[in-house]
């Protein structure tokens, strides 16, 4: 099986998605499975990751939901906020999806520690 590890999928939003500068314009717009299907076919490609980017459980949860309507995701990494005191209930709640495979933290954006 030829795997896609990593793409990005979102309805674009500009206060959601502020990582996307104006230079970025070819990437300011929607991204659906609908838009990688035909070319993972054209590359003989069976499917691909969902990878999470945005830092929320909404962006895991939207994910989680394309995984469920398309068959071309095989997998999803998501994010969960590894420092909040619930964090074992959260793992625990995630753990029922057997697509979400595990989560991301980006700290690019950051301040040095």
């Amino acid at each position: 099986m030829k795997i896609d590890a990593h793409q990005h999928f979102w309805k674009y939003e500009p206060e959601t998605h502020v990582w996307i500068s104006p230079q970025m314009k070819a990437i300011r717009k929607d991204f659906s499975p609908n838009d990688l299907k035909n070319i993972l076919d054209e590359q003989n490609i069976d499917g691909t990751i969902a990878v999470q980017a945005v830092q929320t459980e909404k962006e895991t949860d939207f994910l989680i939901n394309l995984g469920n309507e398309n068959q071309i995701i095989k997998g999803i990494v998501g994010w969960v906020d590894l420092q909040n005191e619930n964090i074992a209930e959260r793992l625990d709640y995630y753990s029922s999806f057997p697509k979400l495979k595990g989560f991301r933290h980006v700290v690019q954006n950051e301040p040095d520690p």
